[in-house]
């Protein structure tokens, strides 16, 4: 097997089809200008392409993914993984990779190089047909919380109305919000996504924003509520309808992805045990780290 270093039209030519909308062409040179430099790497048995895979250059690394959650390769056929990484670290670099939640999303793993594991949390769908028994305790009295309030709750075209929400509530939180609004509207054109607003007496207390990534699975991009909000369990009964929204209007929809609670191998503890206290499940999202000579 060779590799080559590919245009991003060609790795399109080649591999018409991708494991998520983080590894589609469309997608990576939309955001393209987040990194110094994108280029494709595909591996061949003479001229016949196998795999490849879409990497962006930044501080001195190609990733993949540059502005996603993760990254996985497209595949023709089976092929030995590490073998692989190897051709594409001699043909780029140094790389690091962001690879899918392996509960849902199960891929090969490289054995080279340096792993760390994120938490990744995700909500089985089929839960939700007896909602109460997966909540903590804790998450059943939030549930029950809420539910004493007239909460109104609603599937919105109106994206500036949620990001607003969504901004509001990362600016009190003090995280940063990776995506301005122009960038949303822009990644909505090609990607599918859902968007929600959460209201209690005429007021927007909650919004989520969710990417259908790939067959089967959608993704909570951002969600969030506001600080007089919390008094309401607002957050749990946003969480609460977002799951039920599926359930009931996207049968296809089998896992919904809430996202990690852990940054560079740190647990976010208090967001872990929120994520669990909803009926998630913790599952492994590995991050890879590739150097020449691995």
């Amino acid at each position: 097997m060779t590799a080559k270093q590919i245009t991003v039209d060609d790795f399109a030519r080649l591999f018409s089809e991708q494991p998520c909308v983080y590894d589609s062409p469309a997608f990576c040179i939309l955001n393209s200008s987040k990194v110094q430099d994108v280029k494709a790497v595909a591996i061949f048995e003479g001229d016949v392409a196998l795999a490849g895979q879409i990497f962006g250059l930044r501080d001195g690394l190609w990733r993949a993914p540059f502005s996603a959650p993760y990254s996985a390769p497209s595949l023709k056929a089976q092929i030995d993984i590490d073998q692989f990484y190897s051709l594409a670290v001699n043909e780029l670099g140094d790389i690091k990779l962001a690879l899918p939640p392996m509960a849902y999303c199960p891929v090969a793993v490289p054995s080279v190089g340096t792993r760390l594991d994120e938490a990744n949390f995700h909500y089985p769908m089929e839960r939700f047909a007896d909602f109460e028994a997966f909540l903590s305790r804790s998450g059943r009295y939030s549930h029950h919380r809420a539910l004493r309030h007239p909460f109104r709750f609603c599937r919105t075209d109106d994206i500036p109305r949620a990001y607003a929400l969504i901004s509001e509530n990362r600016r009190a939180m003090g995280y940063p919000l990776a995506m301005s609004l122009e960038q949303v509207e822009e990644t909505v054109k090609i990607i599918p996504a859902d968007f929600f607003i959460l209201t209690l007496d005429g007021l927007d207390l909650a919004a989520a924003m969710v990417y259908r990534v790939s067959p089967g699975v959608a993704q909570v991009i951002y969600w969030g509520d506001l600080p007089e909000a919390r008094q309401y369990r607002a957050m749990n009964h946003l969480a609460y309808r977002v799951i039920q929204w599926y359930a009931e209007n996207a049968p296809e929809i089998s896992i919904l992805d809430i996202g990690p609670a852990s940054t560079d191998g740190v647990r976010n503890e208090g967001l872990c045990q929120f994520k669990l206290s909803i009926g998630c499940v913790e599952t492994p999202k590995p991050i890879i780290s590739l150097h020449a000579g691995c």
